[in-house]
């Protein structure tokens, strides 16, 4: 009976998104197919009768009815916030008014990032802390400081991209800055920070199309895309096929990203006096988040006592696999409405940021990539995190090109002579 209502609700969100005219390539189609992803895969485990000691909790079949009418209500909640409230808003092209030399200055000084990044990826990249992780048992925490300060330089190298759409456009240049992300991918064999950039570069591309033919072509794109950043996998562990590279993180995903919510769950039904955490985990955790972990960050968040509160009933460790899925946070927060309520408020946030999104554009270009496509599969604190980085990024680079450090300040009216205006 709970596979059938979810069906209906993704059902529902597709009569929405064709009765709205949103597109699969969309924060709304991203967040559908998370839902399906995190869902179904779990279903589909325990309906084949496989059993796991290590993932008991994937053959409770009651705990995966319950998350599935609780992701069904909040599929349902997410189409109807859209049917009523979205109106699509299309990007608006920045000011052609910037000297064209700004463009080729701002690419000659992120190369030397770019490299100094390469260099820091292959050193202390994922697939070595991975590896690492692998071989010493060790939390990869304690892996040293430079895993930190390359983590950080990749996200400020983000940044320098993102900037460069906010301020540019989406042109020649910021098809080089991408295609350095791309390398990077490949050196450093984590999709977290490629593929929400990626997401967003089409969201701009698929708005200024409306050949039929070119909309193919740029789910192709998609496509190749989302197979490459699969296929690092598959080149990090030298022991897996391309096949392998490609099917196992899905499925992967699927099921281990999904555990923490059937362990939230698991707590709301057994234990006989939850600690809810009433939204704090949403309101206080992102400030704690901020607080480094050397000086006890733990003992803050909200969310991290309510996962060691489950600890009695537990058979394992929470999220023994890692990955995350949101409804664990939001049961965590308000019980069985938990689901609803948030993703509530989640699509009103979506909404408002899209259409708000050429008046305040840099807020835009530090959200989408982080809350806006990340907030499914990390903590809410983590992905508030993230886009702090990100925003704050982009604030030093508006603040260097103010004071002329990367960006000429004046524009481009201000340098060129009136006979190469009215050139054509």
């Amino acid at each position: 009976m709970a596979i059938y209502l979810f069906a209906i609700s993704i059902v529902f969100t597709m009569f929405v998104a064709r009765r709205k005219k949103i597109r699969v390539l969309s924060p709304y189609g991203i967040f559908i197919v998370f839902q399906v992803l995190y869902n179904l895969m779990p279903w589909v485990v325990a309906s084949s009768g496989v059993t796991s000691t290590l993932l008991s909790l994937l053959s409770e079949t009651r705990f995966i009815d319950i998350q599935l009418v609780l992701s069904a209500i909040a599929n349902m909640c997410f189409g109807l916030v859209y049917l009523f409230f979205y109106r699509p808003v299309p990007f608006s092209e920045p000011p052609r008014t910037i000297s064209p030399n700004a463009r080729k200055n701002y690419l000659l000084c992120a190369f030397p990032l770019f490299l100094v990044l390469c260099l820091l990826c292959h050193q202390y990249g994922w697939h070595q802390l991975t590896h690492a992780g692998i071989e010493t048992g060790e939390a990869i925490e304690s892996l040293g400081g430079m895993f930190t300060v390359t983590a950080y330089f990749k996200f400020f190298f983000v940044s320098v991209y993102l900037y460069y759409l906010y301020r540019f456009g989406l042109d020649k240049g910021a098809w080089i800055l991408l295609s350095e992300h791309v390398l990077v991918l490949i050196i450093d064999g984590a999709r977290a920070t490629f593929v929400p950039v990626f997401l967003v570069t089409l969201f701009i591309l698929i708005d200024k199309i409306s050949n039929p033919r070119k909309l193919k072509a740029i789910y192709i794109l998609a496509l190749g895309g989302f197979l490459l950043s699969m296929l690092t996998r598959a080149l990090v562990f030298e022991n897996s096929s391309l096949l392998q590279g490609v099917v196992v993180p899905v499925t992967v995903e699927g099921t281990m990203g999904d555990y923490s919510s059937l362990q939230s769950i698991q707590g709301m039904e057994q234990l006989p006096n939850p600690h809810y955490t009433l939204g704090a985990n949403y309101l206080l955790d992102p400030i704690f988040w901020l607080v480094p972990r050397a000086i006890g960050r733990e003992g803050l968040l909200f969310f991290d006592r309510w996962t060691a509160g489950l600890a009695p009933i537990l058979s394992d460790r929470f999220a023994p696999m890692g990955g995350f899925y949101y409804v664990s946070e939001a049961v965590a927060a308000f019980s069985y409405v938990g689901p609803p309520i948030v993703t509530l408020l989640f699509a009103f946030s979506l909404i408002w940021v899209d259409q708000h999104k050429n008046m305040y554009r840099i807020l835009y270009f530090a959200w989408m990539p982080t809350i806006g496509l990340m907030f499914v599969k990390v903590p809410f604190a983590n992905g508030f995190k993230l886009f702090l980085v990100q925003f704050l990024g982009m604030c030093l680079l508006k603040a260097m090109g103010r004071y002329k450090i990367v960006l000429p300040r004046k524009p481009m009216t201000s340098i060129a002579s009136p006979r190469r205006e009215v050139l054509p």
